[in-house]
């Protein structure tokens, strides 16, 4: 059976050629609904003959060993199973300039398997195609918007939920990106040791960066004790801080600074706010605007200083959806407290995207809020999440509930409304890769 998708992109052949065999280019390619890995490659060479996958289905996976052949440089190349699970499998990547300027991709697929499941397999291979020339488009025409020379840039939380996304991304644009890491196990080439407790680092390991992301802190979702809010702010105001010093008394500070904020900056808001309206009330709320605050010696010093006020990021390898998606799919979704209260969300593309569009847009400075601009009711979002599961979504978590069981934390957080406006981002020529949320979850699920 064979399975045909093509796409135009608005970059060169020979670019688009040239990004696909890059190394992590495949990684990127990888859906986010099947639990994938690499046997004994991850990149697409034709010096290199064979790539390895492990592939999970449920409890379940398969082995599969391609073989790439036929490369006809800027043209096009096939990868055929070796071993796997289909009887034969061939897929074909043809790119057709269209001018000097775009080009057509096109996927074929052309396998064998049994009968009964061809059908089956051929809409699955239809929406892979399709979700993996999205991705493609997506990421070629953003990378071609801002070219620029190769940057080095410095990232903490690099091996977070979002840390490690843009990570991989950075890398894959063609920048060089040290990993900003505080336990001496995790020493390696591609990283730069500090201990903040301690007081450990050596300035010169912090020269000579175009720029840094600074990611890291402790997760926001957890009980708010007394000692786990002293936790919150050690990690992300007073280590902040602590960067900013260090950063700022460099003989050569890095043009632009990128740090992690949220949107809990605006606390319990009922109407739309955006980047100018003022800070909420409450503990988070403060602890957001502490934690922009401690970076005033990095912005005094001349650095272009941004705080990525993030909503709540989506995506299938962390952050909340991870956490959800096991109860949704047993069919224990539902309403949480009245339903009402507004969640401002971020698919995680779009927020890596946005990241990149920060770092490249040099007339953006200050607080910019990385939410998508179609925030939805919280009933909403259940309702939409457990008809894409297709599970029911009874269950009702009253406020009172919410309140005794999770604290200041559960009222903040759960049963708070924010309805955020992504002003800045819009206005600065961002353009959404996911506006609802409907596109957000079949990107992601």
């Amino acid at each position: 059976m064979d399975v045909k998708v093509k796409t135009s992109i608005a970059v060169p052949c020979d670019f688009a050629f040239a990004w696909i065999l890059r190394p992590g280019a495949l990684k990127r390619l990888l859906p986010p609904w099947i639990k994938t890995d690499f046997l004994f490659d991850s990149s697409i060479d034709c010096n290199k003959k064979q790539i390895g996958l492990k592939v999970y289905l449920g409890p379940f996976f398969f082995r599969w060993i391609l073989e790439y052949k036929n490369f006809k440089l800027n043209q096009e190349f096939t990868d055929k199973q070796i071993k796997g699970p289909f009887k034969s499998y061939l897929h074909t990547h043809h790119f057709t300039p269209i001018d000097s300027q775009s080009c057509i991709l096109s996927n074929e697929i052309e396998f064998n398997s049994v009968s009964f499941l061809e059908s089956f397999i051929a809409k699955r291979f239809t929406r892979l195609l399709k979700w993996r020339q999205k991705i493609m488009k997506e990421d070629l025409e953003l990378i071609c918007k801002y070219s620029i020379a190769p940057l080095k840039i410095l990232v903490s939380g690099a091996n977070g939920f979002i840390g490690s996304e843009l990570t991989d991304f950075l890398r894959l644009v063609g920048h060089s990106v040290m990993r900003l890491v505080r336990y001496k196990q995790e020493i390696s080439s591609d990283t730069v040791y500090w201990d903040p407790i301690e007081g450990q680092f050596s300035k010169q390991d912090f020269e000579g960066f175009d720029a840094v992301f600074h990611l890291a802190g402790a997760p926001i979702a957890h009980r708010w004790t007394k000692t786990y809010r002293k936790k919150l702010f050690t990690s992300r105001c007073r280590d902040t801080w602590l960067l900013s010093q260090v950063l700022s008394r460099l003989y050569s500070p890095p043009k632009t600074v990128i740090s992690a904020s949220a949107i809990g900056f605006y606390g319990d808001c009922k109407e739309k706010v955006t980047e100018c309206s003022s800070v909420g009330e409450g503990f988070l709320s403060s602890l957001c605007h502490q934690w922009e605050m401690a970076l005033e010696a990095i912005e005094q010093r001349g650095s272009r200083v941004v705080y990525a006020r993030f909503g709540i990021v989506l995506g299938a390898k962390g952050g909340m959806l991870r956490q959800i998606l096991p109860l949704y799919r047993l069919g224990l979704g539902g309403r949480i407290g009245s339903g009402n209260q507004y969640l401002s969300w971020i698919a995680v593309n779009d927020a890596i995207s946005a990241l990149y569009h920060l770092l490249m847009t040099e007339s953006l400075n200050k607080a910019v809020n990385l939410a998508a601009p179609h925030p939805v009711k919280q009933k909403e979002f259940c309702s939409i999440l457990s008809t894409k599961l297709d599970r029911p979504h009874f269950l009702h978590l009253p406020s009172k509930l919410v309140s005794l069981a999770l604290g200041d934390m559960g009222k903040e957080m759960l049963l708070a409304s924010t309805q955020v406006y992504p002003q800045k981002l819009l206005e600065s020529g961002y353009s959404f890769r996911c506006r609802s949320l409907q596109e957000a979850l079949n990107e992601i699920i």
